[in-house]
């Protein structure tokens, strides 16, 4: 046996192995370090806030950093989901689940429901074992008032409601842009949070009070923070800084 060619032989495949868990422990510390600096970004007082308080963040959530520049939408209902049981549209024959997330949607249900492909997804506002929530979508951001809901049981959608709505020209609305989303949080955590809630999620989209009877409604830009219990939904104006606070049930319930 020649030893000498062994021995560097072992010698390079130490130093592979070496290069490779370096390479390893580099991109796990370079995931934590983005992490890091993405939370820790807020405020010295806010993250005090959050320790006093046991505020805590889930693993998944990111602190967005695009500030772009919107105005307020206007828009009119064509259709309002309807919040009773008897409001369900079946769906015959029931696809499965599963199209939700994949391409298949548009062709099981696009010749269902109207306007199928304005909306997308909300996962994190959708019910787990009961309905999907869609949000219409207006250049590229959710309108979070705004629902198609498909309703399914035993992985099959059976049903769905769905707010229609008609885009209006917004007289005098000037682009603005929008709140950071660490200042809307930062408002958040230390005005409306109670002791030991869970950050799921901070994601920007329109929301606006909607006035039964009114022809034209306004929604704002505004940021969403979702919470892991579901319980309330927290608006932050993108504008004028406001915070409104919804119960989870009625903000995703048709």
């Amino acid at each position: 046996m020649d030893w000498r060619r062994a021995k560097s032989v072992l010698i390079v495949s130490f130093l592979l192995l070496n290069i490779v868990l370096g390479y390893q422990l580099w991109n796990e510390w370079r995931e934590r370090l983005n992490t890091a600096v993405n939370w820790t970004s807020l405020p010295p007082e806010t993250l005090q806030i959050m320790r006093d308080k046991n505020i805590q963040v889930d693993d998944n959530a990111k602190i967005p950093t695009e500030t772009p520049s919107m105005r307020e939408l206007t828009y009119t209902f064509k259709q309002r989901a309807g919040v009773a049981d008897r409001d369900r549209k079946p769906i015959s024959p029931s696809p499965e689940t599963r199209i939700v997330f994949d391409e298949g949607l548009g062709q099981a249900l696009g010749g269902i429901i109207p306007e199928l492909d304005r909306y997308t997804l909300d996962q994190l506002g959708s019910r787990e074992g009961a309905y999907f929530v869609f949000n219409r979508m207006d250049a590229g951001w959710p309108m979070f008032d705004i629902h198609l809901n498909l309703f399914y049981n035993e992985q099959r959608i059976r049903s769905f409601t769905q707010d229609l709505v008609e885009i209006k020209p917004s007289a005098g609305a000037k682009d603005q842009q929008v709140l950071s989303a660490t200042k809307a949080l930062a408002k958040v955590i230390e005005r409306n949070l109670p002791a030991g809630s869970v950050i799921k999620e901070i994601r920007l989209g329109y929301h606006g009070e909607i006035f039964e009877g009114a022809k034209d409604q306004v929604s704002y830009p505004s940021w969403r923070v979702l919470l892991e219990n579901g319980e309330e939904v927290y608006y932050v104006n993108a504008i004028s800084g406001e915070v409104t606070t919804e119960n989870g049930d009625a903000a995703v319930t048709p």
